[in-house]
This record gives structure tokens, C-alpha cells and sequence, in this order.
């Protein structure tokens, strides 16, 4: 008789599923609790914060109106634009912005030269009819601590009465005239003690209006930005921009509203390779890039920069500003014999440009023609001569092993020599350039055809 024995224990394959399903189990337990732990500390800093911003604002509410102001900024007070305060160890940075308001139930402060911006008539010369507190709050030692922005407003006890002050109106705008929403504006009057210096954003609209600012001559220098943005800002006389900057420091004339526009849009980037006349990849080739833009009489915003390109015949640059910039080969065993596209060129807003620049070696005295519309474009297929006894050359724009749109290249010239260029293209009027000098070792001449 056989006799069988059973046993009642668990397998090991039985132990090992139990076990993960035990684990699974405690990993979801645990990530529950510490998701209800951070929410429970983010509840309590906020909280804190909370009662932190409503203490401020006690405090601020029971100061006398005139010092409700910041220390160094507009309208000027007591209060400090930034401050730490630790509170249930959690350590909290406030953030005051103070601003005098407009309000248009009595009128606004009307710019003489722009009525359509004022909401209310008739004109307001004490525009400063209460005050606005916004205090920003974060956490630096906080799990999952958004920050918080509360807001206040403060009237005085008393009827406002006529002011000394201006105001002064702040307009940024992109390069097509639309307004940029939330561009940093950086104010600083040193014609004031202490000097005035207010960091503060535009509106929904592109504005920032400082309501009650002290008059001054020259006292407002200002600088408008964004992250990924150009800059453009205002110069001292006999500053960067020279003796006349094309936007000096803002003037505020008492009662007045001065309005100070700024353009700046998004950055774009600039990829530039060298090659030789085969098109082959040429490194170390040293050129520089020249910008149009003034920000004074005969002083440039970009003045030329020189660079060389790498082994692999490249370089790039990943921030420049959207301008008209010029190219030029600084290496002085090369010539330009042209660029894809023109060595002049615009790079628009938040564009990815490329530029390419056909070096060849220097032969004496070098011209390279650009053919191009009235819109700047380079024409292909123009039939460009030139000429003088005995030399009679013809060649075609947009032609040759590595072509240049709307270019073509003669090196080896006579110094000092007059030349005759003619171009010619069906749809375009015939060109005639008489007695053109070739004087420098290279020379760009740019010619531009009309319709026929």
C-alpha cells in the first residue's frame, strides 16, 4: 500500500509571487503618502504665505500714504522692492511693486501729441489718484510651491491736489508694430537721491505708464528686453551713442506725458561656412559682419565683429539681432567671389539663417557685381560685360562650378583702371556703368535692374 504525503507550505514560485505583489503594493501605499505629505506641506507654506502677504499688507495699509512708495523707485517710499522673510522655516522672498494710478473717472494724463491713448476728458494734472501694491511671493525651501501674487489697492484720505510731477508712458513693440506683451523695462533716474531705479513689465497692450514721475532733463535712461528677445534702449548724450543718440534719455516735464516707444523682437541665429570655388569646404577663413542699425549719428548698434571659420570650414553664431549686416573677408590671402545669398543680406526675426562665403585666393585687384530687383532680390541668368581696351569679358550671374545667385567675379584687374559694365536680362532694362574705377583690392559694385 502506497501512502502519499502532502504539503501544506507555499512553493518558492508562490513566495517569490507574493512577495512583488506585496511590493507593488507598499511602492503604491508609499507613493500615496509621500503625494499627500507634499501636498500637505504645500497647503501649509501657502497658507503661510497667505498670512505672510496679509501681514504686509496691515502693515503697508497703516504707513502714511506718502510713504507707500518704493525705496529708489516711483512713487518713492519706504518700502523695500525685495526682502526675505523665514516664517515656519520655510524661507520666503516678497517682491513689492508699487504703481500710482490713473483712473479715468476724473480724466487721465493726455500726451499732447496722441489724445486716442486717454480713456477719460478732460486732461488730468494730478493723474496720481490712488495706488496699486502687487506683492509677488516665492519659497525657495518649499516642495511644489507655485508663487503667489496678491494685489491691493490704497486711497488717500484726503482729495489729491495738483503735482509737480509727469508721467511717463512706455511703449515696446515688435519690428511689425505689434505690441510685446510682458517685456522687461529697467528705468533708472540718477538725477534723483537716491537714484531711481524701477524694474517692472509691460501690459497686454505693450505699455508701462509711471504715473508721478519726478520732471528731469535727460534723467531717464531706459532699457527694453525680453528672454529670447533683442534690446533697445535709451543713451546719455556723449555716451555709447555718441553727441547725438538717435533715442537720448527720456526727458519728464512737469504735467506732461512723455512717450518713449521701443522696438525689439525675437533673436535669430546665423550659420556661416567658407568654401572654395569648387564648393569644397575651406576652413580658417577670417571674415567679419557689419550691421546698418544707428543708435547714434555715425555709431552702429552692431559695428563689425570679426570671426574665423572653423577646421571644418564653420562657425556659428546662435543670438544675433534681426538687421541689415555686410560681410567681408578679413583674410588677406582670399578674395570674396561671392556669398549665398548676397554678402549684404537681412537676417527678419527668429530666423535660421545661412550664409555661405566663396573665398578664392587673392590676385591683385578683385570686383565682384551683385545683380539685384528693386526688391532686393538677386537676378540669375543677367548677362554682365566688362569692358576696356583691350580687355572684353562677358560672364553670366548665377553661373560657374559654385554659383552665386546674381553674382559674378573677375579678379586679376588693373589697378586704378576705369572699367565699362554692362547688364543686360530680358524683362529689364539695359544698365550701363561708364568709367567705373577699380581701385581697392576688392570691390563690391551692386547693380540694380528696372523692368523694361
Amino acid at each position: 500500500m502506497n501512502s502519499h504525503k502532502h504539503s501544506n507550505g507555499f512553493t518558492l514560485i508562490e513566495t517569490v509571487v507574493g512577495s512583488a505583489i506585496f511590493a507593488l503594493v507598499a511602492l503604491a501605499v508609499y507613493q500615496a503618502f509621500v503625494v499627500l505629505m507634499n501636498a500637505t506641506l504645500a497647503s501649509e507654506a501657502k497658507v503661510t504665505a497667505t498670512e505672510l502677504a496679509n501681514e504686509r499688507f496691515e502693515i503697508i495699509r497703516n504707513l502714511p500714504y506718502i510713504d507707500v512708495g518704493i525705496v529708489g523707485g516711483l512713487p518713492v517710499g519706504k518700502i523695500v522692492r525685495t526682502q526675505s522673510i523665514t516664517r515656519n522655516n520655510y524661507i520666503f522672498t516678497l517682491t513689492n511693486t508699487i504703481r500710482s494710478i490713473d483712473d479715468s473717472f476724473d480724466g487721465t494724463a493726455c500726451p499732447n501729441n496722441n489724445p486716442p491713448t486717454c480713456s477719460g476728458t478732460p486732461k488730468d494734472t494730478s493723474p496720481a489718484d490712488y495706488k496699486m501694491i502687487d506683492l509677488d511671493i516665492s519659497c525657495s525651501n518649499c516642495k511644489n510651491f507655485s508663487p503667489l501674487s496678491f494685489t491691493t489697492m490704497i486711497a488717500p484720505r484726503a482729495l489729491e491736489t495738483a503735482t509737480n510731477n509727469g508721467s511717463l508712458f512706455i511703449k515696446a513693440i515688435d519690428n511689425s508694430g505689434n505690441p510685446v506683451v510682458n517685456a522687461s523695462i529697467h528705468i533708472v533716474n540718477m538725477q534723483t537721491n537716491p537714484d531711481t531705479i524701477i524694474d517692472d513689465t509691460t501690459d497686454n497692450s505693450g505699455w508701462l505708464k509711471i504715473v508721478d514721475a519726478p520732471p528731469g532733463t535727460g534723467a531717464y535712461n531706459i532699457t527694453a528686453t525680453k528672454t529670447g528677445y533683442s534690446q533697445d534702449q535709451t543713451y546719455p548724450v556723449g555716451g555709447a551713442a555718441g553727441a547725438s543718440p538717435v533715442k537720448p534719455d527720456a526727458n519728464v516735464v512737469t504735467q506732461q506725458v512723455t512717450q518713449p516707444s521701443f522696438t525689439i523682437d525675437k533673436l535669430s541665429s546665423l550659420s556661416i561656412s567658407s568654401a572654395d570655388a569648387s564648393c569644397a569646404a575651406l576652413s580658417n577663413i577670417g571674415f567679419s559682419l557689419t550691421g546698418t542699425k544707428l543708435i547714434g549719428t555715425g555709431v552702429l548698434k552692431y559695428p563689425a565683429h570679426s570671426f574665423t571659420t572653423d577646421s571644418s570650414g564653420n562657425y556659428n553664431i546662435p543670438t544675433i539681432e534681426w538687421d541689415t549686416y555686410s560681410a567681408l573677408l578679413t583674410s588677406g590671402s582670399y578674395d570674396l567671389a561671392g556669398a549665398i545669398p548676397f554678402p549684404s543680406f537681412a537676417i527678419n526675426p527668429s530666423e535660421n539663417k545661412t550664409l555661405k562665403l566663396i573665398a578664392v585666393p587673392h590676385v591683385s585687384f578683385a570686383l565682384l557685381i551683385s545683380v539685384k530687383d528693386a526688391s532686393g532680390n538677386p537676378i540669375n541668368g543677367a548677362t554682365v560685360r566688362l569692358q576696356k581696351s583691350p580687355f572684353d569679358q562677358t560672364k553670366t550671374t548665377n553661373s560657374g562650378t559654385c554659383a552665386t545667385p546674381g553674382q559674378v567675379f573677375w579678379n586679376g584687374l588693373g589697378s586704378g583702371t576705369t572699367y565699362t559694365i554692362t547688364v543686360t536680362k530680358t524683362g529689364f532694362q539695359t544698365s550701363t556703368t561708364s568709367n567705373y574705377s577699380v581701385s581697392s583690392a576688392w570691390q563690391n559694385k551692386i547693380i540694380t535692374l528696372t523692368p523694361s
